[in-house]
């Protein structure tokens, strides 16, 4: 086990680092609402407020935890798909790593370090989308998803914008490399089964071991 000891030797951590990982070095550092609508962002501002109100609504008969905040709803829109400000972060780099090493990107992957001085735990819901600064937002475990993944959040209060915060870092994890990681990560117990529990993790899994393989098979040697 070789190269996961190695990149965390090179990551600089600090009090309050959280994690992100990319599996193409390229992507930007933008909420995935703010990738949906770039421009006009006065009109997106009002639909976004609606999106919220309808998850409130048709959401709650199948949920076992119903959020005590707007904020925690929207950690629990931006965890099941739906396009919100909160850009998915974690306090594990080794959950990030794995995240950064997706195979089915075959680009150089991205492990993004952001340290923000302060954790907020309560957000108040007066003006929760018109607030003027980012930050990291460290929820109640409200989903086995969240627990699973050590998920904290950094609100963007500019969300078509990239994130530009001098404390984030971006660290290039090689394509090459990125076999060789999952394998490490795996015997260290990351791995889909436990990052997405329940059926779903089983399956991601399964496929990801099957795209691995046949990558592998296709090196000419």
């Amino acid at each position: 086990m070789d190269l996961v000891p190695k990149i965390l030797k090179e990551i600089r951590i600090e009090n309050n680092t959280i994690f992100r990982g990319h599996s193409n070095f390229d992507w930007e550092l933008k909420p995935s609402i703010g990738r949906y609508f770039p421009d006009d962002w006065s009109e997106v501002l009002e639909l976004e407020k609606q999106s919220l109100a309808d998850f409130k609504k048709r959401s709650v008969p199948y949920l076992k935890h119903r959020p005590e905040s707007d904020i925690e709803w929207l950690c629990l829109m931006q965890h099941h798909g739906c396009a919100t400000r909160l850009l998915d972060f974690t306090t594990s780099p080794l959950i990030a790593l794995f995240f950064a090493t997706d195979p089915e990107e075959k680009y150089d992957g991205a492990l993004v370090a952001a340290t923000y001085g302060r954790r907020y735990e309560n957000v108040s819901d007066d003006n929760l989308f018109e607030r003027t600064n980012s930050f990291a937002y460290h929820p109640s475990h409200i989903t086995e998803r969240i627990i699973g993944q050590h998920g904290c959040f950094i609100y963007s209060n500019l969300p078509n914008r990239p994130l530009n915060n001098k404390q984030i870092t971006k660290y290039r994890i090689s394509r090459n490399m990125k076999h060789q990681i999952r394998k490490e990560l795996e015997v260290l117990g990351i791995d889909y089964s436990v990052l997405f529990p329940g059926v779903d993790g089983v399956c991601k899994g399964i496929n990801d071991r099957l795209i691995f393989n046949l990558q592998q098979e296709a090196i000419p040697f």
